[in-house]
């Protein structure tokens, strides 16, 4: 058999409450000190950046747009073969395939397969 609870007194559970409120604002005060500080380092680093942008030189602005563009280009390249990866068979590629399939898996051979149409194969 198992027991009921019973319900705490009412001055047992005002005091029960007031423990859990005081963690939960112990622990929403530590999340809104992370915050602030996670603000307070994003800004530093934007105001090193711009520090350190001012700083530069011609010829080292020049080198860094250089690299960013050949970023951009091998980023744009990989994009449209991941797209061209993406696209279905054409019925030649298709039909291709499966004498390949068929060929080292089933035994035929390229006379075989030569002649048929990409249904029959």
């Amino acid at each position: 058999m198992v027991e009921q609870e019973k319900p705490l007194k009412k001055k047992d559970q005002i005091k029960f409450d007031e423990e859990i409120a005081q963690r939960l604002q112990a622990q929403m005060q530590a999340e809104l000190e992370e915050e602030e500080r996670l603000a307070r380092e994003r800004e530093e680093d934007a105001n090193i950046g711009a520090q350190e942008q001012e700083e530069l030189t011609i010829e080292e602005k020049s080198k860094m747009f250089v690299e960013l563009m050949d970023k951009r280009k091998k980023h744009f390249a990989r994009l449209r073969a991941e797209e061209q990866r993406r696209k279905p068979l054409t019925k030649a590629q298709k039909r291709n395939q499966m004498c390949t399939y068929l060929k080292n898996m089933a035994g035929f051979t390229q006379n075989q397969l030569k002649n048929k149409s990409f249904d029959e194969v």
